[in-house]
């Protein structure tokens, strides 16, 4: 018959709640310390506690664990996929005037450019994932051939109609 009894859980969090809004309405909380401001955010959230002690003291020696460092190496290869986009979009008003064998040799260099990054983040993040804390955030792969086709539909070869 446990369903004739209200759910316990349920009950405590109705409770924390008036008494959270009562408290606001007595002003209770008006005149806290850091009020208006940022809550500082806990750069080791994501590691379990008793981790910490061990992180605190490989970080203070200037080392990290070979999931951070492969975390670090994920954005870095990142970065590089952005840059390489950005230069995509630089080079592209200039390459529209080629011909369309300067366009297609272009367009296979930078595809396979970025190709080349992505497989190596692909790469870095499948070690990343076997190795990093259950409490960490997976890292999601690039969808290459996606990627690609966007970057080809982004980057068409112009056409004279």
């Amino acid at each position: 018959m446990r369903g004739d009894f209200p759910d316990i859980q349920r009950v405590i969090e109705i409770i924390a709640e008036r008494k959270i809004e009562e408290a606001m309405q007595e002003g209770k909380f008006d005149n806290l310390p850091g009020k208006g401001k940022p809550l500082p955010m806990d750069e080791e959230w994501f590691v379990p506690p008793e981790m910490r002690p061990a992180i605190r003291l490989l970080k203070s020696a200037g080392v990290l664990p070979e999931w951070l460092e492969y975390a670090r190496q994920i954005e870095d290869a990142r970065a590089e996929c952005r840059r390489c986009w950005q230069r995509a979009e630089r080079e592209y008003p200039r390459i529209c005037q080629q011909s369309l064998e300067q366009y297609t040799l272009w367009l296979e260099q930078r595809i396979g450019e970025l190709q080349k990054v992505m497989e190596r983040v692909n790469q870095l993040i499948l070690v990343y994932n076997c190795c990093a804390p259950a409490t960490a955030d997976p890292q999601i792969p690039y969808q290459v051939q996606v990627e690609l086709q966007r970057f080809r539909v982004r980057f068409p070869y112009p056409t004279t109609e």
